[in-house]
Parts: structure tokens; sequence; C-alpha cells
């Protein structure tokens, strides 16, 4: 089972959709429990979704866990992100459509990883953020420092 897994959050999506089927879902929301902000978008599904119904519904089977997914867009929050940004202390993960939007310099990018199964808090924050140090005392100094701002920016 997975660290981010929520046992509430498949069960009262259900719930929530069939409460109020005519309420429109906010672009920035999670597909899945509709309550949560979404981070991820899923290739398969064509979803996007928080942290914890990822879990939940990639964690459920072999066959899910096969699912490829990629950070949401920053800009648009609908298409998967494609490439990370770093500008000045700033740092975007952006679809590209939003980066050929925004005539953002070619040279500045990496490539978002896309990935599969279930990651370690390690994993996904590297997977959400900017590269984070390989070795484990760098990234738990690292998570320090950063963990509470990135936390604020993604809520």
């Amino acid at each position: 089972m997975c660290w981010y897994m929520n046992e509430e959050c498949h069960h009262s999506a259900h719930a929530i959709i069939m409460a109020d089927r005519h309420q429109p879902i906010p672009p920035s929301a999670c597909s899945n429990c509709v309550t949560e902000r979404a981070l991820v978008f899923c290739f398969a599904d064509g979803a996007r979704l928080c942290l914890q119904c990822d879990a939940a519904l990639h964690g459920a089977s072999a066959l899910a866990s096969l699912h490829r997914r990629a950070p949401l867009c920053d800009a648009c929050v609908v298409a998967p992100a494609a490439l990370r940004y770093q500008v000045g202390g700033h740092r975007a993960t952006l679809c590209t459509d939003c980066a050929d939007r925004l005539a953002l310099p070619d040279g500045g990018a990496s490539l978002v990883q896309e990935y599969t199964g279930c990651p370690t808090p390690a994993e996904i924050l590297r997977i959400l953020s900017v590269e984070a140090p390989s070795s484990q005392d760098d990234f738990d100094a690292w998570l320090a420092d950063v963990l509470p701002q990135f936390l604020q920016e993604i809520q």
C-alpha cells in the first residue's frame, strides 16, 4: 500500500459525485474525489488526480500500477507537464502548449519524468519539484529547507 493512500478518498468520491452531478468540477480539482487539488495526470485514464487518489487507483492492481503519470502543468492545470523550468528562484512545470504560449527559452528547460507504480515520498517530491539531491543525507537537509515552501505552493 502506498505511503500517501487515504482510505476515505476512493469512497468519498462516489458519494460527492452522486450528491450533486450538476455542480461543475473546478479545473484544479481531482477528477476522482473532486475535493483535493489535482497534482498528477494519468495518461491511461485521462484523469487529473490528487496524490491520495493516485495512490488508491494505481495501487489497486498490478495492471493499474503500470499507468504512466506525470505532474500537471502549473499554468493550465489540465495537461500533463512536459518541461521543467527554473528561472531565478521560481520553478514551473509546463505542458508544451503553455511553454510555447509563454515563449520561454528552450535552453532553460529539462524534460519532466513520467512515472509508474507507487513512488516513495522522496520520489514523489523529485517528480513534482525541482531536481532534488540524490544522496539521502543531502536530500534530508534539502527536504527540511524546501518542504514547507513546496507544500504551501501546491495548496
